[in-house]
């Protein structure tokens, strides 16, 4: 179906992802001790705690182009369960 001059648009099952504005929103909650800065010379950064970012005990920042980028690498050092941050990476 044609609406005005755009074609209609659907998400495909199993491709769709969480907003990122909303993952960010949920993270920020749990998650006080991590801070995300907005976007500075077009790069999202994000601070936490010493020990955390893999491969170096000492880095404190991530940074990504998006948001979405940012909140995979905060996804994939934060366990999703609760459970104490870097746990996931042993």
């Amino acid at each position: 179906m044609m609406t005005g001059s755009r074609p209609s648009l659907r998400v495909v099952a199993g491709t769709s992802r969480e907003d990122a504005v909303v993952r960010r929103r949920r993270f920020e909650e749990a998650h006080p001790e991590a801070v995300i800065l907005p976007p500075c010379a077009g790069r999202w950064r994000a601070v936490v705690p010493p020990g955390l970012i893999p491969g170096d005990g000492t880095r404190t920042t991530l940074g990504a182009w998006d948001l979405g980028g940012l909140m995979d690498q905060l996804d994939a050092i934060y366990r999703p369960d609760g459970g104490e941050p870097g746990d996931s990476l042993s």
